[in-house]
């Protein structure tokens, strides 16, 4: 009877432990470092809290997933001051706004001849799938989205009224294979995932395959190379060399092609 007891106990202490992590996590105020905070420190993550990060990280305008110039953001918040300096000397300065949970809310990107490109996006969310992506709009033109679920919770389409349409595969536990990325009037993107991290991309009849560095001060991998294939040819080597701060984010980005400087990329980071 006295064992009978302890694992009842037990149990129920365990059952209170997981609602405690949902309570906590699962909602609409939580902040992006609550929630890394806590895949960092337990050994089995909640299933729902899982469920949650997931669809929020997996955002295609999270700053764990979006790309810029090949760079992603390695899960930054706040304000990102970015200055890109041309192998021609030529100069574009470009900011990026994260909100609390790391979805990027506005976008500036100075173009060539000095014209700025100003995105805004806005982001809807349920208690059942946590935070999608809603609209973006620029100079008065709004795209909406709609996203598509699977039978197990998880984001695996995201439809814009432009006809756009973004689907997500996963494996059997939840993480991220593949993406693929349509956008009217352009080649299809597929993007493949392995540990987080793109390991080839396929644009139309081209492919692309991704080389990282493994950090161990910080625990991440850097992207140092993306290699364009015709067969198992490299006909092309677009590399990266970069400097990163104390929370594993560039700060300075020399970028290559074929040995020749293209670009230099310097990022600032504010709250």
């Amino acid at each position: 009877m006295k064992k009978k007891f302890i694992v009842l106990a037990l149990t129920a202490v365990m059952t209170i432990t997981v609602a405690s992590a949902q309570a906590a996590l699962c909602k609409e105020d939580v902040k992006l470092e609550t929630l890394a905070n806590y895949f960092d420190t337990v050994h089995t993550a909640d299933p729902q809290v899982k469920l949650f990060y997931s669809n929020l990280i997996n955002n295609p305008t999270h700053s764990y997933r979006i790309e810029h110039l090949d760079l992603g953001f390695n899960g930054c918040t706040g304000r990102v001051n970015e200055l890109v300096v041309m192998a021609d000397g030529s100069k574009r300065n470009n900011v990026f706004l994260f909100d609390d949970k790391g979805l990027l809310t506005q976008s500036s990107i100075q173009g060539s001849k000095g014209n700025k490109t100003v995105v805004n996006y806005t982001y809807a969310y349920n208690s059942q799938h946590g935070f999608t992506i809603k609209q973006s709009s620029r100079k008065g033109k709004t795209i909406n989205y709609a996203s598509l679920f699977d039978e197990n919770g998880y984001r695996v389409t995201i439809k814009g009224d432009n006809g756009s349409r973004q689907d997500f595969t996963f494996n059997g536990n939840g993480h991220l294979t593949k993406r693929v990325i349509i956008q009217p009037g352009t080649d299809k993107r597929t993007l493949v995932y392995q540990d987080g991290y793109i390991v080839r991309e396929e644009v139309g009849r081209r492919a692309f395959r991704y080389h990282y560095d493994f950090d161990t001060a910080t625990g991440k991998k850097f992207l140092i190379a993306i290699k364009e294939l015709k067969g198992t040819e490299v006909i092309h080597e677009r590399t990266f060399d970069y400097d990163i701060d104390t929370h594993g984010r560039y700060t300075r980005v020399a970028i290559a092609l074929d040995g020749k400087p293209q670009m230099t990329i310097t990022r600032s980071y504010g709250e």
